[in-house]
């Protein structure tokens, strides 16, 4: 059975209303209650700072023995678990502790799947290439911008150009890679420097604003019209505007509104089946 969702809890599923989309519902956070890169769009800060329940120079992390035996009898073995929900496990105090490192080696002595989802080159130096198990393996490495100083002012991650370096790496060495263009944010992103990457797989989501966010986050968002739950969105004809400017043989939408969900579903994905297209 999956736990019940906890704000900053350490392994979750998300939300019951994403279950019907979701087809990896499940995350195992490595790094929690606090993420190094800080950036000014996530929704998990925005989740969790009015909450007090984030702590971004002083995060906290799993306990290894408490994470083993997670993986090795929570998990079931035909499951995919997201190592990414709240924080990002490849963030910069994984070079001095190493946890995720160290999960990683749980899930393939225990031979179970995990999607990676991280904003850090750190996953592709040699250390890393040791243990990521091509079998159990899927890595999406996020791209906001194009330009490594516009990325600066609003997250504090690894450069976009050597995120950009890392996806090529790892997708010649024949690993389920993929660029993750997450959020979306149109001004910020060059559709022909994405388009040159060497990665025929791309995963899209659209930027999605709540208050926190527009608080932190300072861009026009004249074209979020669209409300539903608690954020505001692109109507589908704008996001199909954009999405039509980039060019990968394999294409897919991570999306929250239903509505527009089923159109990627019918009319984009390359896997109606796997909104995430893994390779399986």
């Amino acid at each position: 059975m999956w736990t019940i969702k906890k704000f900053g809890a350490l392994y979750n599923t998300v939300w019951w209303w994403e279950w019907d989309k979701c087809h990896y519902p499940t995350r195992l956070d490595t790094y929690w209650q606090g993420c190094w890169h800080n950036c000014s769009y996530c929704y998990a800060r925005a989740l969790l700072d009015f909450r007090w329940l984030r702590h971004p120079n002083n995060p906290k992390f799993i306990d290894l023995k408490e994470a083993y035996r997670i993986i090795a009898t929570e998990i079931p073995k035909d499951q995919i678990t997201r190592l990414w929900g709240m924080t990002d496990c490849f963030q910069p105090v994984e070079a001095i502790h190493w946890i995720t490192y160290n999960v990683l080696k749980a899930f393939n002595k225990c031979r179970k799947w995990y999607l990676i989802v991280t904003k850090s080159a750190l996953i592709g130096t040699d250390k890393y290439l040791e243990v990521l198990d091509k079998d159990l393996a899927h890595i999406q490495i996020t791209i906001t911008s194009t330009e490594d100083d516009l990325a600066s002012k609003y997250e504090h991650a690894s450069k976009i150009s050597e995120r950009i370096k890392t996806i090529e790496k790892l997708w010649e060495l024949w690993y389920d890679v993929q660029i993750r263009l997450s959020p979306y944010i149109i001004p910020y992103v060059d559709v022909n420097k994405i388009n040159d990457i060497k990665c025929d797989k791309i995963v899209v989501e659209f930027l999605r604003v709540n208050h926190w966010i527009k608080k932190r986050f300072n861009i026009d968002y004249s074209e979020y019209t669209l409300s539903e739950w608690w954020y505001q969105h692109l109507p589908l004809e704008k996001k199909i505007h954009y999405l039509s400017k980039i060019k990968k043989p394999q294409i897919t939408v991570c999306e929250d509104v239903k509505a527009h969900y089923d159109y990627w579903k019918q009319h984009i994905n390359y896997n109606p089946d796997d909104c995430c297209n893994l390779r399986k």
